[in-house]
């Protein structure tokens, strides 16, 4: 049944055709005639005149904090890039060498604070529907990380953080796909309230938000069709053209949609369950009575879908206060500067000349260094060791290669990756030592900046689960698996979601850990009986943990005797069997098998008569197959 208010129902239609969400909220068809409809409208209580006054305000005030974030910005690009500052007189000599020890810390360095997707942890209340709930919540969550990829946008996110000083992830609902979307937002879009600042959940603080985006006059159309006419004239009558448009979020509550100085839409937050009406009707009177109905929701309150990752912040900006570029620019030109300085020791040492004036001209010696270098051989008169002669430049000092270790030492050191490059490998000579150093950098970025990473995911698992209490209207399913017997469905619907639910991620999950390692942990935790078969072969990554604890389990029964050799292995044959010791017989036939009868019919005895034989079968068996 739809809203009976016509006025409101225009307002959603309006909400669902620019925020890209089709289902109706909190619309919901009640039991035995039911219906609940909203107590508020959707449009913001907001006029387009306090808007337009509002972002005015707002861009004004970013205007005059933002230049000097966009410098470092900009520099800490450059500086990843490879694109760092050079002396003026070793450009025009050619000498610009830049060996990019920051792009190699970065991207050293990102793989290990993002190596797995972190684990989610679902608690609910005791009773079994709820525990049902749980479960299959857990595993939506594990699918919904696995599918949109999280791992992957979290390295990107943390990229930017490295670069633009912060990361920002957005949650919506898609509903090309029906489903939750998560997307990488790249900072330099965002317009933040320059008073704010991202608190430890890695959600902003602060009384607004602004997106830019860019779309063609004609998809702003489609959004805003009651605007075609302002749209058209910002894009000449070329709709075609790309448009930047600002999606705002003021206070978690409302949204507006403004280009420039024209208000496109302005709507409350529609990832919220609100308040509503729920009309009952007699079945056997006809009589109607309304009764107030809250709106279920998992945050505790409406808020920006956006997740922002934040370190160095004192809480006084938006942007952290520095970051791991910026604390290493110094070693980075450094680095270049002692490269440069090898470089031209180096060409000294081997290029350049002496030549006796009285014999050559300058044109006459540029040519015959020229010849030289190309390794060509040159005509002189008289004795060439008293016409021509080569320098003797001294090595450079160890104080310079010193300086140069270092350098790259200390930067390796700040990102916590000294033992992860190549170089900080090769210096150690054992393999115990490349794995403690490795497992030392790990901690170091596990324990610093994937706690922070962890946060975030907590923080979008969350904001995930709030869109499936608003948004998962019909039925939602996804194969999971489940047990050893193959895949189960999971359905969730947000009827399903009655009472409170706890979702979180679990501490160190992000943490890396060296496989090595991990392997040898598996086999102590086997040898001291803590673990089962399959943990152990997931552990060990085998490609299939069931089928290898199957076979486990069969071959045991094998050794014990509980089976015959073809149970275990169906193309064995006795002929085929190695026959024994010298002088034995071989065996033929498999062990008999006794039959019961009365009430445990068709059950099978124990075999009788022909044990030795069986055993004897069990041993060549063993004896023939290699041990894995």
């Amino acid at each position: 049944m739809q809203d009976t208010n016509p006025q409101s129902n225009a307002v959603m239609e309006a909400v669902k055709g620019v925020m890209g969400l089709f289902n109706d909220i909190n619309k919901a068809d009640g039991k035995d005639g039911q219906q609940i409809t909203p107590a508020n409208e959707y449009d913001s209580k907001y006029s387009e005149e306090d808007i337009l006054l509002l972002t005015a305000n707002w861009l004004k005030d970013y205007d005059t904090y933002y230049p000097a974030i966009e410098k470092v910005q900009k520099l800490s690009v450059e500086y990843w890039l490879g694109k760092q500052t050079t002396m003026v007189q070793d450009s025009l000599e050619g000498r610009s060498i830049v060996v990019n020890k920051l792009f190699e810390a970065i991207e050293t360095f990102l793989p290990i604070a993002t190596r797995a997707n972190p684990d989610p942890l679902v608690a609910g209340d005791k009773d079994e529907d709820s525990q049902k709930l749980v479960r299959d919540l857990k595993e939506a969550l594990v699918f919904q990380a696995d599918e949109q990829h999280l791992r992957r946008k979290l390295a990107r996110m943390t990229r930017h953080w490295v670069l633009y000083m912060i990361g920002v992830l957005e949650i919506d609902y898609d509903v090309e796909i029906d489903d939750i979307k998560t997307t990488v937002i790249n900072p330099k879009r965002v317009i933040f309230d320059k008073d704010g600042f991202v608190d430890e959940a890695g959600l902003f603080c602060g009384e607004y938000l602004g997106i830019k985006n860019k779309v063609t006059a004609s998809h702003l159309i489609q959004m805003f069709p009651e605007k075609k006419a302002m749209i058209s004239a910002k894009a000449g009558g070329k709709l075609g053209t790309k448009i930047e448009y600002t999606k705002w979020w003021y206070r978690g509550t409302d949204v507006f949609f403004t280009l420039d100085k024209i208000v496109l839409g302005k709507f409350k937050n529609p990832h919220w369950n609100y308040d509503g009406e729920e009309e009952r009707i007699d079945a056997t009177t006809g009589a109607k009575t309304v009764e107030e109905v809250v709106g279920i929701n998992h945050l505790k309150k409406p808020t920006a879908p956006y997740v922002f990752l934040s370190v160095f912040n004192t809480g006084l900006q938006p942007h952290d206060e520095t970051s791991l570029v910026l604390q290493n620019i110094s070693q980075q030109d450094q680095i270049n500067k002692r490269h440069r300085q090898l470089d031209k020791n180096i060409d000294s040492q081997n290029n350049g000349i002496i030549v006796d004036g009285r014999v050559m001209t300058q044109e006459q010696a540029a040519e015959a260094a020229g010849a030289l270098r190309r390794g060509a051989s040159i005509r002189v008169q008289g004795d060439p060791n008293q016409v021509i002669a080569r320098p003797n430049v001294p090595a450079l000092p160890s104080d310079v290669w010193n300086a140069l270790n270092k350098a790259e030492g200390d930067l390796a050191s700040i990102f916590g990756t000294s033992g992860s490059t190549p170089t900080g490998m090769k210096s150690e000579e054992t393999a115990r030592g490349k794995i403690m150093v490795n497992q030392m950098d790990s901690t170091r970025i596990g324990g610093g900046v994937t706690e922070y990473i962890e946060q975030v995911a907590d923080t979008v698992y969350n904001l995930w689960v709030q869109m499936m209490f608003v948004h998962y209207d019909n039925e939602h399913f996804i194969d999971s698996i489940g047990n050893q017997d193959g895949q189960e469905a999971i359905m969730l619907i947000n009827s399903r979601f009655t009472k409170s639910l706890n979702v979180t991620v679990k501490e160190g999950s992000l943490i890396p850990k060296d496989p090595l390692t991990q392997r040898n942990e598996a086999i102590d935790l086997w040898a001291a009986n803590a673990i089962d078969p399959i943990s152990l072969y997931k552990k060990l990554d085998f490609p299939d943990p069931n089928a290898a604890c199957q076979n486990l389990i069969l071959w045991q029964m094998l050794q014990k005797g509980a089976i015959s050799p073809e149970q275990y292995l169906p193309t064995f044959s006795v002929a085929s069997a190695p026959t024994g010791l010298p002088g034995e017989q071989p065996v033929t036939g498999g062990p008999a098998v006794n039959t019961i009868d009365g009430p445990d019919a068709g059950q099978t005895a124990p075999p009788t008569g022909t044990q030795d034989a069986a055993q004897m079968q069990s041993q060549q068996l063993i004896n023939s197959v290699p041990l894995q």
